[in-house]
């Protein structure tokens, strides 16, 4: 009897001493970091980025941490749907469905994430241009990034973008300022954050009535809401970021933007408040400890991830150490030498985690059907015919810039004048081609949620508006805006740029004379930054019309050919050119 006591009671020490080595067991949890996607969808040119490709490298990475009984949390520090043309059509929805197969556990709102504004009427663009070029209410000014939000099998964080009457986060359908997750039997919190200047980053009417709280405040409560709800360790994604040179030792802060918006929020929050930050917003590297935090950030466009392991004690439920990787490329295939992404069939097959990436099936099934309604969309045509390719221009004079003012005037009613885009950073992105023009020609060409807005001012505030951004429209950073209605005439005193406006009928436009101008809404912020003290205010009134969406209605409704003659000759220049060398006035 006493032998069987002792047998039951060293089997039960041994039990318990078992019991207690797996309770101190520690664990791996590898957190994956995206930002600044910006609707890229697929692998580029180059070979690089993907969905489907970066399912492959995740898929590698949970078998490696099913096999040592870790886990993966993949996270998206915003920016995350606006810009690829599919992605801009579906409105993020397929964006929404490669992530829910990949797996995030949750995405922090961007400023970008804003610009898709209502949701837009699904169909065949005969059907729903109408209603935006006839200028029907746009509805929910969120509403796009809310539908994007319900439709995820992720929660969408925001914890500082606030509704500006109350104070108080917004609480949308999945949308809350944090949430609760499990991994390899630890309790994780997650808080999402926006930079503090995201909202003024962003199309004004789309985020009207809301307002962002100081980062380190709104941190520091969410997380110790989530201490109080039993998390373990909290991770911020935020949708700001800072930038690194180097990252090869992330110790080693002499490469970095010290001062960056992400360091410091890192520097201000107590000690312990935060286990791990995914960053976004600047496009920036970061992959370094700040006052003892992991910070990861990578590039845009999804060319690279970031990478973390956090290996942490079950038993006192905390994290022991912290490896932060190097930025990995996001490649099917690579370059042996060099390591750098390539198109197949050049190169190697990419390997990760010790197995080739094989690029993820379940990805490519998810986002096909909504894939399939944005080509046929995009196919749709507009019932008009290049007769040859219209171009945006060389940085001066561009006849498509042109045609989309002249739908401007044509749209937007009591319109004298109307100004478009030129060539480069956010202006037109591609020719008109020659040929049937389709909707598709119309989004690649401008692919921006901006909206048309009619401003009253005067001959001489738009003589000076145009004077004082000419240095900018001609040194390469912007080509010279389309107009329709108007002639602009530049001439030379010595080296300052003289500015006339010329109507159609040759009679120039008196300095007193009142104009209602057509223009978009991103263009408006920056003529009335040029106002005078004393002088009439510029009256601006937005439009529930989309820029793209006037032009492509206006080409419906005109129909017929094109030639770009017809849209040439708008702006008259001396032979030193618009700047007159130097300066303009």
């Amino acid at each position: 009897m006493r032998r069987r006591r002792a047998a039951r009671l060293a089997a039960a020490c041994a039990l318990a001493v078992a019991g207690a080595a797996a309770a101190a067991e520690d664990v791996t949890i590898s957190i994956v970091g995206t930002n600044d996607l910006h609707g890229r969808l697929f692998t580029d040119d180059q070979g690089r980025g993907g969905l489907t490709v970066l399912g492959g490298y995740v898929d590698n990475l949970r078998a490696a941490r099913a096999a040592d009984g870790g886990a993966v949390l993949v996270l998206d520090a915003g920016d995350t749907f606006q810009g690829g043309i599919e992605s801009n059509l579906s409105e993020g929805a397929m964006i929404v469905d490669a992530y829910g197969a990949i797996g995030y556990a949750a995405l922090a709102i961007g400023n970008h994430d804003f610009d898709f504004g209502p949701v837009d009427p699904h169909g065949p663009v005969r059907q729903w241009l109408p209603l935006h070029v006839g200028g029907a209410a746009p509805g929910d000014m969120r509403g796009a990034l809310k539908a994007a939000a319900a439709r995820a099998r992720f929660p969408f964080l925001a914890a500082n973008i606030v509704d500006a009457a109350s104070g108080k986060p917004v609480r949308w359908p999945n949308v809350a300022p944090s949430a609760l997750v499990e991994a390899a039997g630890m309790r994780v919190g997650l808080i999402g954050t926006m930079t503090e200047s995201g909202l003024r980053q962003t199309l004004a009417a789309h985020v009207e009535g809301l307002g962002t709280l100081p980062l380190a405040a709104a941190v520091a409560s969410e997380a110790r809401a989530l201490r109080e709800r039993g998390a373990d360790i909290v991770v911020l994604a935020t949708h700001a970021g800072g930038w690194c040179g180097e990252t090869a030792d992330p110790h080693d802060l002499k490469s970095c933007d010290d001062g960056s918006e992400i360091f410091r929020l890192a520097r201000e929050l107590p000690r312990g408040t935060l286990q791990a930050i995914v960053a976004g917003h600047t496009h920036g590297v970061v992959a370094h400890f700040v006052n003892e935090v992991p910070i990861i950030s990578v590039g845009s466009f999804g060319a690279q991830f970031g990478r973390m392991d956090l290996e942490l004690d079950t038993a006192r439920r905390t994290v022991v150490d912290v490896r932060i990787h190097e930025p990995q490329r996001v490649c099917a295939r690579v370059e042996p030498r060099s390591g750098d992404c390539t198109v197949a069939p050049a190169g190697t097959v990419a390997e990760y985690e010790g197995k080739p990436v094989t690029p993820s099936a379940a990805v490519a099934a998810a986002i096909e059907p909504e894939l399939a309604r944005v080509r046929a969309l995009r196919a749709e045509p507009l019932g008009v015919v290049a007769d040859a390719a219209v171009p945006r221009g060389s940085g001066l004079d561009g006849e498509l810039g042109n045609l989309f003012a002249e739908a401007l005037l044509a749209l937007v009613p009591g319109a004298d004048a109307a100004l478009g885009y030129g060539s480069g950073r956010g202006g037109l992105r591609a020719d008109f081609p020659q040929g049937p023009l389709t909707f598709g020609h119309a989004y690649d060409t401008f692919p921006f949620d901006n909206r048309t807005t009619r401003v009253a001012l005067t001959g001489a505030q738009l003589q000076r508006l145009i004077g004082a951004q000419l240095p900018q429209w001609v040194d390469g950073r912007r080509g010279l805006p389309g107009l329709a209605g108007l002639r602009v005439t530049i001439d030379c005193t010595g080296v300052e740029a003289n500015v006339r406006l010329v109507r159609e009928s040759g009679r120039e436009v008196g300095p007193d004379e009142p104009l209602v101008v057509a223009m978009a809404s991103n263009t408006v912020g920056r003529f009335a930054a040029t106002a005078l003290p004393g002088e009439p205010e510029i009256g601006a009134a937005e439009l529930p019309l989309l820029v793209r969406d006037a032009v492509a209605g206006w080409l419906l409704e005109r129909g017929g050919h094109l030639t770009p003659a017809e849209f040439a000759g708008r702006w008259l220049l001396p032979p030193q050119g618009a700047s007159c060398g130097t300066s303009a006035r």
